[in-house]
C-alpha cells in the first residue's frame, strides 16, 4: 500500500479519536484489531457503567431524558469504532511518535469542528496555528 495513504488514515483517526498510546500498538502485535477494540470497549463499558452507578446515580435516570441524546451518542459510537480502528491500522505505516504528531491537530480540529455543531466562534489565531501545525507536521513526517 501507498505510504501517504497510511498519512491519511491516521489523520482522520486523529480527527475521530485524539489520543493514541504505545499500549494498544503492544496489544496490537498480538490482537486482531476488531478484538482489541471489542475487549477494551467492553472494560470501558463495563468500567463506566459501574462507575455512573455509584457516582452519578444513574439508575435514576429516566429514559425520556435520555431520549434526545441517544442519536448523538450513536453516532459518537460510530466516530469513535472508526477512530479506533484507523489508529490500530495506522500502526502498520509508522512509528508512535508519527502518529503522536497527528494528535496534535486535535484541539484545532475540535475548534473546527465546535464551529459547524454547536456554533461557536473561531478566531483567525486559530486559523494561523490550523496552517502554522500543518507545515510543523509536514516537516516532522518527512
Amino acid at each position: 500500500m501507498n505510504k501517504n495513504f497510511g498519512y491519511v488514515i491516521v489523520l482522520v483517526s486523529t480527527a475521530c479519536y485524539a489520543l493514541l498510546t504505545p499500549l494498544l500498538k503492544k496489544s496490537s502485535e498480538k490482537v486482531p484489531p476488531f478484538t482489541l477494540i471489542a475487549i477494551s470497549m467492553f472494560i470501558l463499558a463495563i468500567s463506566a457503567f459501574i462507575v455512573s452507578i455509584f457516582i452519578e446515580n444513574s439508575l435514576h435516570l429516566k429514559y425520556s431524558a435520555l431520549k434526545i441524546y441517544i442519536y448523538p451518542l450513536i453516532v459518537v459510537g460510530i466516530i469513535n469504532l472508526l477512530g479506533f480502528w484507523l489508529a490500530v491500522e495506522g500502526y502498520k505505516y509508522m512509528p508512535v511518535w508519527q502518529q503522536t504528531l497527528f494528535s496534535l491537530f486535535s484541539p484545532l480540529l475540535s475548534g473546527v469542528f465546535a464551529y459547524f455543531i454547536l456554533g461557536e466562534q473561531l478566531n483567525p489565531k486559530l486559523i494561523i496555528a490550523l496552517l502554522i501545525m500543518g507545515l510543523g507536521l509536514f516537516i516532522g513526517i518527512r
